[in-house]
């Protein structure tokens, strides 16, 4: 004959499998929405950052609220010489990665693809020379034109349990540190947990 489990080995194990279902989804819970903030006037040009925001959307696509100091149009990142402007979001995916160090490994990049309309593409940064593209995103404006909302896929990303990023923009036509405003300032960073 089978013996009957004892009642303090059920009991046991009962508590066991409720306490990790209570524990798992704490631990698998994504951040909640950052926002960014960044002084007004810190640099010249229409690419003065002012405010940013990332957030994990219903579908698990993450969600990037770029606003600026004042509007923003297409035309403002065309440069007759020189570099376009561009505002990138820079992302470091690897756990010990140490942005102070090293560049990012990804950047979700919104240039201007003519005078009248934006484009946003996913870049992938393995090693030297120029990053390879790894897929797009989608670019609204908001209807005041200061705001660029980019939503883009986690798995572009290379699907990481957190990240690190900052945010940058660089005024066209020019090369020098100057002409690029960075949110948060310097060489910081912030954290967001994907899963």
């Amino acid at each position: 004959m089978r013996s009957r489990p004892r009642p303090l080995v059920i009991a046991a194990l009962t508590a066991t499998a409720a306490l990790a279902s209570a524990v798992v989804p704490v631990l698998a819970a994504p951040s909640k929405p950052i926002v960014v903030r960044d002084a007004r006037g810190d640099v010249t040009g229409t690419l003065d950052l002012q405010r940013f925001q990332l957030s994990l959307e219903e579908d698990r696509r993450l969600r990037a609220v770029v606003t600026f100091a004042g509007k923003v149009t297409a035309a403002d990142m065309l440069a007759r010489s020189g570099p376009p402007g561009s505002v990138c979001l820079r992302v470091w995916t690897a756990e010990d990665a140490d942005p102070a160090a090293a560049r990012p490994d990804r950047l979700v990049c919104v240039t201007a693809r003519t005078r009248a309309a934006l484009r946003a593409t996913v870049l992938r940064q393995d090693g030297p020379g120029l990053p390879q593209r790894v897929g797009s995103a989608a670019i609204t404006a908001s209807k005041s034109d200061r705001s660029l909302i980019i939503r883009f896929a986690q798995s572009d990303l290379g699907a990481p349990q957190r990240i690190r990023y900052g945010l940058e923009s660089t005024r066209r036509g020019c090369q020098r540190p100057s002409c690029v405003d960075r949110a948060p300032g310097g060489p910081a960073t912030r954290r967001f947990r994907l899963r």
